[in-house]
């Protein structure tokens, strides 16, 4: 029998690298996100905190006006901070739609070789099935026809 060998076999294995390298740029785009959302949350988490400070200095009995326009000169540049972090974050959830998008594309190129491959594999495997049936027929004849030539030798 035969050994089955796929034609698109090299260029199968090709895209399935393109395919992997999408895969791992993906999760470095995922990653990369994640760290920006973390950083927006740090930057969130200074503005509220700034916010609940110049709460308290405003609350207290003994209002210390210096104090309080001290600590909201800080607001506009935790403000600023958290803007550009969030920026970030849009910048990063963008790549990491483009690298969803890179990889789905080369995962349907993959599958596509791989039906291909499957294809070709079952009309191998049909060829195969129909060439072994061929050499059994032949065999068949071959034995009914010493079968025959022998019974012919016995009945003189």
């Amino acid at each position: 029998m035969r050994r089955f060998q796929f034609p698109l076999a090299r260029l199968q294995r090709v895209r399935e690298l393109g395919e992997e390298l999408a895969r791992s740029e993906l999760l470095a785009a995922e990653s990369t996100l994640h760290e920006a959302e973390a950083r927006l949350e740090h930057a969130r988490g200074e503005l509220r905190g700034a916010e609940a400070h110049i709460a308290r200095l405003q609350a207290d009995a003994q209002l210390a006006p210096g104090e309080v326009l001290a600590a909201q000169l800080t607001l506009p540049a935790l403000s600023a901070r958290t803007s550009e972090r969030r920026a970030e974050v849009t910048v990063a959830a963008k790549a990491v739609d483009e690298a969803r998008a890179a990889w789905q594309a080369a995962r349907i190129e993959v599958r596509a070789l791989e039906r291909l491959e499957e294809r070709a594999r079952d009309v191998f495997r049909e060829e195969e099935r129909g060439r072994e049936d061929k050499v059994l027929a032949e065999i068949v004849d071959r034995k009914a026809a010493i079968d025959s030539a022998g019974n012919v030798g016995e009945s003189r």
